[in-house]
């Protein structure tokens, strides 16, 4: 099948973890790869995915080849692997605007061209590029910035998949103007592939099943990357405090008292989450059932398994005639889809567009 052109809004850990995927993916394309759920998507494979381009702001990144690019002190991912066919793809200015508000400012200087860098430019690129996907992971809380972003891809009429939990999907005018272009939108919030959400989830559709009453639920995340730096100021976390509600609530938590989120910046940590959840809930005789669990994953990779699905799956819906949002593959993808599923219903009605 023909490469799908993808450009990334974002040239940070998700993006680093994603495009040595990629190369992984096109050193032996055949292979099945750990942590790939699907090896094609609508018949695509994840060695069909060229990143042809990439936007940033980052001063020590801008202007660079990718893999120049995810040598910057901003990145804290692991490098495990050389990139391929993408490592020279280009790293372009893209606007400021709100992306380095908060924290990230302190330990990132933007690039002059960033500073003169305009949405035309952006939209002038993405066609240049030929690029049919965009990917935007950019930091939350920078609503501006992937307003942006979204509004480029719009105009240049490329799919765009958003990994952050600022709305593009489930704002019902941004989703009207991408149907009406005939584009596809897939977000919110991109759920990591086996991550805090992923498993709380789980574990309340669980309990349900078994007749249990749920009592009370947290779900408390802590990490070393930027984007827990970012996510340290409460203005810029707000979001992500409201897509993981979503996702608790798609899975069957209303009306119980809980809280899910990051709660601190650890920085020695680096891109390693730990997340501690618990889940009380009512059994029989009214005894009660309390869980306990700690993850500790690496961030990036665990984004990366996921990034791969979404981008072919924003292409196979475009293959398809689809626009706007798109509802079968979204659930399991995102923690905040315009319609949330169960864990295991979404997974069902993702296998069924996937095939």
């Amino acid at each position: 099948m023909n490469p799908i052109r993808v450009a990334l809004a974002g040239a940070g850990n998700c993006a680093w973890s994603f495009t040595q995927f990629v190369a992984l993916a096109q050193a032996d394309p055949d292979t099945r790869l750990p942590g790939l759920m699907c090896h094609t998507v609508g018949g695509y494979r994840l060695a069909d995915v060229r990143v042809v381009a990439a936007f940033d702001v980052d001063a020590t990144k801008v202007g660079r080849p990718l893999a120049e690019a995810f040598t910057a002190p901003a990145i804290s991912a692991t490098a495990f692997i050389e990139l391929g066919d993408d490592r020279n793809a280009p790293v372009l200015a893209a606007p400021v605007l709100d992306g380095l508000a908060g924290p990230l400012g302190s330990v990132v200087e933007p690039a002059g061209a960033a500073r003169d860098a305009t949405q035309e430019d952006v939209a002038k690129a993405l066609v240049e590029h030929d690029v049919e996907v965009l990917v935007i992971a950019l930091p939350t809380g920078a609503s501006q910035a992937i307003r942006m972003f979204a509004d480029a891809a719009l105009a240049a009429g490329v799919a765009v998949v958003n990994c952050t939990p600022e709305e593009l999907a489930r704002d019902e005018d941004v989703r009207r103007r991408f149907a009406d272009a005939g584009v596809v939108l897939l977000g919110d919030d991109l759920r990591s592939h086996l991550g805090a959400t992923c498993l709380h989830t789980a574990l309340i559709e669980l309990l349900l099943s078994r007749g249990l009453e749920l009592a009370s639920t947290y779900q408390l995340n802590v990490g070393g990357n930027t984007d827990f730096l970012n996510l340290a100021d409460a203005g810029r976390a707000a979001s992500k405090f409201t897509s993981k509600a979503n996702a608790l609530r798609a899975a069957g938590m209303t009306d119980v008292d809980g809280v899910a989120g990051p709660t601190g910046f650890i920085g020695h940590l680096g891109d390693k989450k730990v997340c501690f959840a618990n889940v009380r809930a009512t059994s029989v005789l009214g005894s009660e059932v309390q869980i306990d669990i700690k993850l500790t994953v690496e961030d990036s990779p665990n984004a990366a398994g996921v990034i791969a699905n979404a981008v072919r799956a924003a292409k196979t819906a475009t293959d398809r005639g689809l626009s706007g949002k798109v509802d079968a593959p979204s659930p399991l993808l995102f923690k905040s889809p315009p319609r949330g599923l169960p864990e295991s219903e979404a997974r069902t009605a993702f296998l069924d567009f996937a095939s």
